[in-house]
């Protein structure tokens, strides 16, 4: 597999903070069909320290899915644990149980703003020749390493839109082998604005429109 989707991550950021998660979204497993079916984790975090920190970690038993919960915001986590499944079939799963978590979390608290995340592994044993013809100039010949960063802002549903590329030439172990290749994450999120939070039917709209850019497809376009 030349294209790996390593790890996939949405983020809510709740607009209040929550005393208590482990009441608030004590439901959440149950409402997501249970699927994070292994033991929780409680983390008696003190009160002092910042609420982004989680207090409660979900997991099923596979490891392939997670939920950190923290008193500020809740991580959607997918990892991938196996070449078993295409990234195709791994996003389409992915993007379903969004949409059920979304509305689960969005019953419960206000959401200001949303994060999505996609990591991938792009296999090439000429990965820096690759990046320097497709991002540098010649200025760059002979570096041993290279990577980049850019944001490129859109405007969707009344919201500034970030869209942040991180490209890196890298080594990655898979299945015990280390292979040179270009690690790509995209960052996508939204810029939270005063006094507006987003409705179910919004943010589920932001989530299908912007799903389309951590495709394969998409991903293997900005390398190739």
């Amino acid at each position: 597999m030349k294209t790996r989707i390593l790890s996939l991550q949405f983020a809510f950021f709740l607009r209040d903070i929550v005393a208590r998660p482990d009441i608030e979204f004590g439901s959440l497993n149950s409402e997501m069909l249970n699927i994070f079916d292994a033991m929780p984790q409680i983390i008696p975090i003190p009160p002092e320290l910042p609420p982004e920190v989680p207090v409660i970690i979900l997991s099923s038993e596979k490891k392939d899915y997670s939920c950190n919960i923290s008193r500020s915001r809740i991580d959607f986590i997918l990892q991938r644990t196996s070449d078993q499944k295409s990234n195709n079939d791994i996003l389409k799963d992915f993007n379903a149980k969004v949409s059920g978590i979304t509305k689960a979390i969005l019953s419960k608290q206000e959401v200001i703003r949303f994060g999505m995340v996609a990591r991938y592994f792009y296999q090439d044993n000429s990965a820096l020749q690759t990046l320097r013809k497709k991002f540098f100039t010649s200025a760059v010949d002979g570096a041993e390493e290279l990577s980049l960063r850019f944001n490129k802002i859109s405007e969707s549903h009344g919201y500034k839109i970030n869209d942040i590329h991180e490209i890196n030439a890298t080594e990655a172990i898979t299945n015990g082998v280390s292979e040179k290749g270009i690690y790509i994450q995209r960052d996508i999120n939204n810029i939270p604005i005063s006094g507006k939070h987003f409705s179910y039917e919004t943010l589920l709209k932001l989530s299908q429109k912007f799903a389309p850019r951590i495709s394969e497809s998409e991903i293997e376009a900005l390398v190739k």
